[in-house]
């Protein structure tokens, strides 16, 4: 049985990660290639839905700031919903909670995405037929250092 369950939805602007059960070393390569592969476009933002995690070490840490840095290239942002616990603690004392959009409910991050949608039309994407760019990926640079906290 996986110790992470992973799906994603697609909305106008920005991509949903529902995520549940451990985030660490041993599923933090499966996550990275799941985010990169489900971005559609590389201005979306990511919405990570934190609800179901109950377990984060700085594996798992490392791909959401992977992201981040991928993200705010594009003028995105990362958005973390109903983060609780341990994830919550650890962003916390490392201080990247401050990096990330913290929301109570992944319904409140749409609608922040929307909202900046709406107050910035010139950065939306056009509607209908236009052909999709292929996105970045996230930086595939492995393991690298863990981060202490």
């Amino acid at each position: 049985m996986p110790l992470l369950s992973m799906h994603h939805q697609h909305h106008v602007g920005a991509t949903v990660f529902i995520l549940a059960g451990e985030i660490d070393l041993a599923c933090a390569p499966g996550l990275h290639h799941f985010i990169t592969e489900a971005r559609r476009r590389p201005e979306d933002h990511l919405i990570f839905d934190m609800a179901g995690v109950t377990f984060m070490d700085s594996m798992g840490l490392r791909v959401l700031l992977d992201a981040f840095v991928l993200a705010e290239r594009h003028g995105a942002a990362v958005h973390l919903t109903a983060l609780h616990g341990s994830p919550a603690r650890l962003l916390a004392i490392t201080g990247l909670d401050q990096h990330f959009q913290l929301h109570s409910s992944t319904g409140i991050a749409l609608a922040t995405v929307a909202g900046a949608a709406a107050a910035a039309p010139h950065l939306r994407a056009p509607e209908g037929g236009a052909a999709e760019t292929a996105p970045d990926r996230l930086p595939d640079q492995g393991p690298g250092p863990a981060v202490s906290g």
